[in-house]
């Protein structure tokens, strides 16, 4: 479990510095722009940039705030990047050959709302529901 927690939290700080990296661009500043504004050394900003050390929090704020972009929203994006690549946290252990059948109606019940079914968000649903069968 250590390694996978490694291997999250690495990847996480990897796609912070790259989703940084790729705002920077998008708000029309380069590096050394943004380095000289927050008053920091360009070689640091650049290795910080490139995920090689992970960039201090802090650091991360004064560029996005310089720069303006939400913090948040960088975090938001790496950390849908790291669950797109490596899954959902924590991740899903259960063994359905050891479950009776009820358990896995129970667990797949109250797992429902982690997913989006066409069902949930039919305007139509409760029409489509009525006993008669009209619609």
């Amino acid at each position: 479990m250590d390694n996978l927690l490694r291997k999250r939290a690495d990847l996480f700080g990897k796609y912070v510095s790259a989703e940084i990296k790729g705002a920077i661009v998008a708000q029309g500043f380069t590096q050394t722009d943004v380095a000289k504004g927050i008053n920091r050394q360009g070689a640091n900003l650049s290795r910080w940039l490139g995920g090689k050390p992970t960039i201090p929090i802090e650091v991360a704020l004064e560029v996005c705030n310089y720069i303006g972009v939400d913090l948040q929203k960088i975090v938001d994006r790496a950390q849908q990047r790291v669950q797109d690549e490596l899954g959902p946290w924590p991740p899903i252990t259960v063994n359905p050959d050891a479950m009776s059948e009820d358990e896995k109606k129970q667990w797949t019940l109250d797992h429902m709302e982690d997913y989006d079914f066409a069902a949930n968000t039919n305007p139509n649903k409760e029409q489509e529901m009525k006993s008669d069968g009209t619609v």
